[in-house]
This record gives C-alpha cells, sequence and structure tokens, in this order.
C-alpha cells in the first residue's frame, strides 16, 4: 500500500510521505481549501480577491453542493456568517495555527496512523489515488459523493480538540467511503417511466447498500467507544452507549424503514431522504451508523478484517444475511425478524 502527502509550493502545501509499496492505495491531503476558508473567518471580511479565489477552488463547488447552496456566492455569505461569530473565528484561529507547526504536526501523525488502519482492510492489490480535501465550515464532519470517487471531504472546524488518532479515525472512515465507491456496484434508480408503486425493491436495496456503506465506514471511527473519553470523542461515546442500549428498537426502526420504502416507495430521492435520515442523520443521534457497526463488527470477529472488504464486491443484503447468521448462535446480538428477513432475501441480485 503506497501512502503519500505530496509537498506543493506557496497555497497548496501537501507533506509527502514514504511509500510502503510500488503500487496500491495512494491517499494525500489536501489542505488549501482550509487553508482559504479559515483565513477568511479569521479575517473578518471577504474582499473581492479572497472571494474570486474562494471561487475558483473546486472544493467551494462541492459544499454548494453538499449543503444545497444556491451558488459560490452564497457559501461566500456563509462564511461571512462565520466570521461574525467569535466562537467560529477562534476556531478558525486555531486551525491556522495547525497549519503553521513544523513537521506536518498533526496532519503527518495522523497520516501514518491512517496509513495502518487502511492497510488493515483493505488488500495490497487494490490500486487508488484519493485525495482528502480539507475544509473549514459546513454542514458535515466529513462527507463524500458516490459519483466522484476519488475525492473525500473533512471539516477542520470539528478538530480543533482533536487529538491525531481521533482525527485519522474520521478521515480513515471517509476514505473508506471512497475505497467503496470503487468497489461496491451502485445501486440503480428508478427509471423516470416506472410506475412509483413497482420501485419499492429498488429503493430498499438502496437503503441496505447505504447501510453497508456507513456500518463498515464505521470500524474505523468507532474505536472511540473503548478508550477514555476526551474532549473530542465525549459525545461520540454518550451516543454509541445510548444506542447500543437501545440497539433491538434500532433494528425494529430499521426493519419498519425498509418495508416502508419496499410496500409505499417514496416519489422521489427527497422522499428518500427523510426514511434514511432517521437512521443516519445526527439529529436523530446517527442510530444507524451504530446498528452497522454492531453487524460489521459481529462479521469481522467471525470472519476477518479482509471479509469486510469482500463483503462490499457482493449484494448489500449479503451483509445482512451473513450478520443474521451469526447473530443465531450469539446471544448477545441482536437478531432481524422473520417478514423483514425474507423480504431482503427477495430482493433481486
Amino acid at each position: 500500500m503506497l501512502i503519500k502527502l505530496r509537498a506543493f509550493a506557496a497555497s497548496i502545501s501537501l507533506f509527502w510521505l514514504g511509500a510502503a509499496h510500488a503500487t496500491g492505495l495512494e491517499f494525500r491531503f489536501n489542505e488549501a481549501p482550509a487553508r482559504l476558508y479559515s483565513a477568511a473567518v479569521q479575517k473578518g471580511q471577504i474582499d473581492a480577491a479572497t472571494g474570486e479565489a474562494i471561487r475558483r477552488l473546486p472544493e467551494t463547488g462541492a459544499m454548494v453542493r453538499k449543503m444545497r447552496l444556491k451558488d459560490a456566492d452564497a457559501f461566500i455569505d456563509y462564511l461571512r456568517g462565520l466570521g461574525r461569530d467569535p466562537q467560529k473565528v477562534e476556531l478558525a484561529t486555531q486551525v491556522q495555527s495547525e497549519f503553521g507547526r513544523e513537521n506536518g504536526g498533526k496532519f503527518a501523525l495522523a497520516a501514518t496512523e491512517i496509513t495502518r488502519q487502511l492497510k488493515a482492510y483493505v488488500p495490497p492489490e487494490f490500486t487508488a489515488n484519493l485525495t482528502v480535501h480539507f475544509l473549514f465550515g459546513g454542514n458535515a464532519m466529513g462527507f463524500a459523493f458516490d459519483d466522484k470517487h476519488d475525492d473525500v471531504y473533512v471539516d477542520l472546524s470539528r478538530f480543533t480538540q482533536a487529538t491525531p488518532e481521533e482525527l485519522a479515525e474520521v478521515v480513515s472512515h471517509e476514505l473508506f467511503h471512497a475505497v467503496q465507491s470503487h468497489v461496491m456496484t451502485a445501486p440503480p434508480r428508478p427509471a423516470a417511466d416506472m410506475q412509483q408503486s413497482a420501485t419499492g425493491k429498488i429503493w430498499m436495496n438502496r437503503l441496505l447498500y447505504d447501510l453497508v456503506q456507513e456500518g463498515t465506514a464505521e470500524l474505523f471511527s468507532h474505536p472511540i467507544a473503548d478508550r477514555p473519553a476526551t474532549p473530542f470523542s465525549t459525545r461520540g461515546k454518550e451516543r454509541i452507549v445510548r444506542n447500543l442500549k437501545r440497539i433491538k428498537n434500532i433494528a425494529a426502526l430499521m426493519e419498519t424503514s425498509s418495508l416502508r420504502l419496499l410496500l409505499a416507495p417514496p416519489r422521489d430521492e427527497d422522499h428518500y431522504d427523510r426514511i434514511y435520515g432517521m437512521l443516519f442523520y445526527g439529529n436523530f443521534d446517527d442510530m444507524g451508523y451504530d446498528m452497522g457497526w454492531v453487524m460489521a463488527n459481529a462479521i469481522e470477529r467471525k470472519d476477518g478484517k479482509q471479509a469486510i472488504f469482500r463483503l462490499l464486491q457482493g449484494e448489500p443484503k449479503q451483509f445482512v444475511l451473513r450478520y443474521q447468521q451469526i447473530a443465531e448462535s450469539d446471544p448477545t446480538l441482536f437478531r432481524f425478524n422473520e417478514d423483514f428477513l425474507s423480504a431482503v432475501r427477495a430482493l433481486p441480485r
């Protein structure tokens, strides 16, 4: 596996690390957008030249898309708003300070840890050249797009209190999404002329696909549950404890949501998103992430780390069915009900 952090001059200063193999997975950090955005917030105003520089960044387009803004000017207005918030200005100052550290600071340490984590799950024959785009601001700690296989995005404003290990775990989570996009077969979308009532299996399969993605990626960010709390990890640890206590209820919500998609399909992507959000949005306590982790962790413990990568190569329903096989002989694990499992088995190949 090859891990690189490149060193460009001036505005894009990326750090090089030594290559572990001649071929394999490469990733690099692009800190340019985080530098520019956080400097604008720290300064508290955005002049014409800075505004034009922000518009030119490809990452600005990604932020507009993720935040569902009208255009780049709307994002610039958003940054101006952050510049009027003393707490956000302080975060921007801290991010700028981290960039000024010698030898890469937190980022270089995180890169070494990311290398170790990914190497455990990704076989050496897998090849890709990925970029981690560091940002400042937005509505997500990290994200990736299904149609951009080589790019992931991480909001550094949320990591000022994080250790290098904690930063690495979240970045690894996002990079694994990029790996997934190379390996997994994206689920089909309903054809434009397809009757809504006939799309149920398509939407249910989509939810299982999303469960596989988030559950397996959560293997990287879930270790905070097993360590003492830190200023960064406290909220996440508390969420995990809450969700594990009610895991059977979360599984029931997964069953109900899946059967709702199957029997009363949503009209479009936005209506699907409302159902997806109950399981995977933070305002609903990220319940689907923790249920997915329970499933992925059970499979890893039984079949090994490389089994996770192999599951990505198959149908989403195999993740659910393999978990159920393991749960049937382990009384500590929740089990899905038979109505749900029958519907899962009936999904097309």
